[in-house]
């Protein structure tokens, strides 16, 4: 392992929550308005940064910002992330502090752990900053409890949603174009549930009908459910 040199900037990864700049942390702004780079990730190549756009009114023209293409999976993905480690480790070098903006929380489902692991090995100054989860946000719109008294919550996606056995609650993350199977065995196994689109942000709805659910498919959603 490289060890790090006194001169060299810190890499900050900063949850920004679910998508409205109200709900970012102080601590998450006034390590933004510190950074001398941002760095943020979007889901197509050459797409906005739904991170960035949350905490955009917090960053000043003085900062270079770089959006950086993150594939949600696939073979691309590895490579991507690589390529956003060299990006970070040249302003890194540089003396220069870079935030990397994700949404929702910085360890839950998010291309920053991949990140991290490549700034660790090579031995630069790291600090997470915490940011609200999605499935909290959702749970505060929708009035719904995760989870209660001396119970366990599952929190899983949707791809491993035959996981269930017999928790009573549970958060099924990443439901898009699984909608349907989802629900299924949510309904087989006797779970009352609620999907939450697009929490605080433009779009935003709670849904709680089978068919509302499946007629208003979207990227950023997620299914809580819970039974007696």
């Amino acid at each position: 392992m490289e060890e790090a040199t006194l001169n060299m900037g810190t890499l900050y990864g900063i949850g920004v929550g679910p998508g409205d700049e109200e709900l970012l942390t102080l601590k998450a702004v006034n390590i933004i308005k510190k950074c001398e780079v941002i760095v943020a990730p979007s889901a197509k190549d050459g797409d906005r940064s739904i991170a960035f756009d949350t905490a955009k009114n917090f960053v000043d023209e003085s900062k270079e910002v770089i959006i950086k293409h993150f594939p949600m999976g696939g073979k691309e993905q590895e490579g991507k992330i690589f390529e956003a480690f060299k990006t970070i480790e040249e302003r890194l070098n540089e003396g220069k502090n870079v935030a990397f903006l994700t949404i929702g929380d910085p360890f839950v489902y998010s291309t920053y752990i991949y990140l991290l692991e490549h700034i660790k090995n090579k031995g630069y100054k790291t600090e997470t900053v915490p940011g609200i989860t999605s499935f909290c946000a959702a749970a505060s719109l929708a009035g719904q409890s995760i989870v209660i008294g001396d119970e366990r919550v599952l929190i899983l996606p949707a791809s491993q949603v035959d996981k269930i056995t017999d928790e009573k609650f549970v958060v099924i993350m990443k439901v898009y174009r699984k909608e349907e199977n989802v629900l299924n065995v949510l309904e087989e196994k006797g779970f009352k549930y609620v999907c939450v689109k697009r929490a605080y942000r433009e779009g935003q709805e709670i849904l709680r009908n089978r068919e509302d659910i499946l007629k208003s498919r979207d990227y950023m959603s997620l299914i809580m459910a819970q039974r007696n």
